[in-house]
């Protein structure tokens, strides 16, 4: 099956695409520079301010931001297509773009109504999972990039990559004791 063929060499080019995209298609950063600048901005507060934590509220705005970005990728998966409805349905960007919609969707229903335990909603509804899980999405539409298990396995390197690169910036944030 095509989605499972996997090799470190194309495991290096995919995550190299991921994190060149901007700078290769420069139509994607009106959209992707807000969630790298936020997400940059959001882990240096709370670096800074250990005492507080996230909540419900924050992750419910969090989750919005999946919703928001998946209208502009169905936007750029019509453009894409050239304004027609029937191709850009059968296209792996629509796709995308709908399963965001839906993610965005459900995270949103299951952080306003409380249905899960915080401790799961708020590591799931956290902004570094889902501004990655938005700007991979964007990148994988805007430059067509094709999903498959590299491309999913990059996106988790990033997250994981990023997780630390912020928790060792934390260590030496001064922080702030109240």
């Amino acid at each position: 099956m095509a989605f499972f063929t996997f090799s470190f060499k194309l495991l290096l080019e995919r995550f190299l695409q991921l994190v060149k995209a901007p700078f290769v298609n420069p139509d994607m950063l009106w959209i992707a520079l807000p969630l790298l600048l936020t997400l940059i901005i959001v882990e240096l507060y709370f670096g800074r301010y250990r005492d507080e934590k996230l909540g419900w509220n924050t992750a419910l705005t969090n989750t919005l931001v999946l919703v928001f970005v998946s209208l502009n990728l169905f936007q750029q998966v019509f453009r894409i297509e050239g304004g027609s409805f029937f191709r850009a349905t059968f296209s792996t960007g629509f796709y995308i773009a709908l399963f965001i919609f839906v993610l965005g969707i459900s995270l949103f229903l299951v952080d306003f109504f409380h249905l899960i335990p915080s401790i799961l909603a708020f590591t799931i509804s956290a902004h570094l999972p889902v501004n990655i899980t938005a700007y991979t999405a964007i990148v994988i539409v805007y430059n067509m990039i094709p999903l498959d298990f590299a491309t999913l396995l990059a996106w988790l390197a990033i997250i994981i990559i990023l997780g630390a690169l912020f928790f060792v910036i934390k260590l030496l944030e001064p922080k702030v004791v109240r």
